[in-house]
């Protein structure tokens, strides 16, 4: 309980933010020309946007500050503020997805459509080879894919809050996990001096998102966590036998039926 303590004063007192902090933060974001909302943690801000998506969990997020998975601009405000301040800022293309590039927008033909077996629609992503587009026309012969990031040449709205540094090594891995996989829900989590052992969850096992997300968390474990060791453990249950049912006792006849037999054999 005293470790508990200590932890709760280190995130409630040090409010300063550094470059490699574990932070867990709340954010709305928006295209600021249209006032479209692109990105939140609320559900209740992504039903009203009419953005809401079943598949997303809503709820505050998990970043490590200087990692460069928000755009610099966000970045470096991130760095300015300071745990517990409710910040908005405005941050110019150039420091968030950048300018749009008209050598990105391609032209493919219909027939390669076909051959994926991919009916090209107005405003669906597709991948072609490695990279990942957006569909902007499909004629009869044409189909126009823009390959710039949907934000880039427009200036970016957010509202955030940092709400707590994450310090707790143990809880350092399992934000990790929710950060890089989606959610840590099923993953048992043990920290003995510099090693952790994560029991996994059997929905995990083959699931090929993990996989990926597994090496990340890894590195981040000895960046970020201090670890020196990570295993990682998947546990198999034999299942028990099914239980053997009792016969069913054979129907003895009726006494009617007995002594009509009788009768018949006479």
């Amino acid at each position: 309980m005293a470790n508990d303590a200590q932890t709760s004063t280190e995130e409630t007192t040090d409010s300063k933010i550094n470059s490699g902090d574990l932070i867990q933060l709340e954010l709305d974001a928006w295209i600021n020309e249209t006032g479209k909302l692109f990105q939140t943690t609320s559900k209740e801000n992504a039903e009203k946007a009419d953005i809401y998506d079943e598949k997303t969990v809503y709820a505050p997020i998990y970043e490590i500050v200087g990692k460069n998975r928000f755009f610099k601009g966000l970045e470096n405000s991130i760095l300015a503020a300071s745990v517990g301040e409710d910040v908005e800022v405005e941050i110019k293309a150039e420091d968030a997805a950048g300018p749009r590039d008209p050598a990105q927008v391609k032209l493919y033909s219909a027939r390669e459509f076909e051959r994926m077996e991919v009916e090209p629609k107005v405003g669906i992503d597709v991948r072609i080879g490695d990279r990942v587009g957006r569909i902007t026309q499909a004629t009869v012969g044409r189909v126009r894919i823009d390959f710039n990031n949907p934000l880039a040449g427009h200036v970016l709205k957010y509202k955030y809050k940092v709400i707590r540094k994450v310090v707790d090594p143990l809880e350092k891995i399992k934000a990790l996990i929710d950060m890089y996989y989606g959610t840590n829900v099923g993953f048992d989590v043990a920290i003995d001096d510099k090693k952790a052992t994560i029991l996994l969850p059997d929905t995990v096992k083959l699931d090929q998102k993990w996989i990926a997300a597994k090496l990340r968390v890894v590195a981040d474990s000895y960046e970020t966590a201090g670890m020196e060791q990570v295993e990682f453990v998947e546990r198999y249950t034999k299942a028990a036998p099914p239980r053997k049912e009792e016969a069913a006792p054979e129907a003895q006849p009726a006494p009617e039926e007995i002594k009509e037999g009788q009768q018949e054999n006479k």
